[in-house]
């Protein structure tokens, strides 16, 4: 397999959680490009030229993050006895992916809005985002010793506010989720796929 990938994208680095938790990190060849420099090859492989975007063994190009860690969870595990990430409680893991992906996508909204020429940005689309990143945090959920699709989706997605939207306040909002990431921050897969 192939996965195109950047360092920083929220949505690749929930792809590459869900690899290093499989045991398919390793075996996965990892192609990082910037996508904002229109790259011949990401192009060649994927058309619509985002990330994350996997190469099946068999061809198939599967792009949209929730969809290449489902495909993902379908292959059996390396070194972890079969361990699913999903499981047979799909759709409320699935619910609870949804609802971190709400904050990866207003966030992601927020720092595409910080690569605009100042004069061009818009203070009131960040605030929305921001508000609407505090109402999604509102209802989430982590327990402490699950490490399902949903908790690996929500642990992407708050180390991407600290990495792009450290003013959300987010902590403050949610100590117990913050106390619960501090804990999730530390394993081998999260350490594995930091940003520098």
């Amino acid at each position: 397999m192939q996965l195109y990938y950047n360092v920083t994208s929220p949505y690749t680095r929930k792809v590459r959680i869900v690899l290093h938790e499989k045991g398919l990190f390793d075996r996965t060849e990892q192609i990082l490009v910037d996508p904002w420099s229109d790259p011949a090859m990401l192009h060649a492989a994927v058309p619509v030229g985002r990330v994350p975007a996997l190469v099946t063994d068999d061809g198939l190009v599967l792009g949209e993050s929730t969809t290449i860690c489902d495909y993902l969870d379908s292959l059996p595990s390396v070194g972890l006895g079969g361990a699913s990430l999903i499981g047979r409680d799909r759709w409320p893991v699935m619910a609870r992916t949804a609802v971190a992906q709400g904050i990866i996508d207003a966030s992601f909204a927020i720092a595409i809005e910080a690569r605009r020429p100042e004069a061009l940005r818009s203070a009131e689309t960040v605030a929305r985002h921001k508000r609407a990143i505090l109402r999604i945090l509102a209802g989430a959920e982590a327990k402490d010793g699950r490490f399902d699709l949903g908790d690996i989706s929500l642990a992407a997605a708050l180390g991407y506010l600290d990495l792009r939207v450290q003013d959300v306040g987010w902590r403050q909002a949610r100590p117990d989720i913050a106390a619960w990431y501090g804990i999730a921050s530390q394993r081998p897969s999260m350490l594995a796929t930091k940003p520098a």
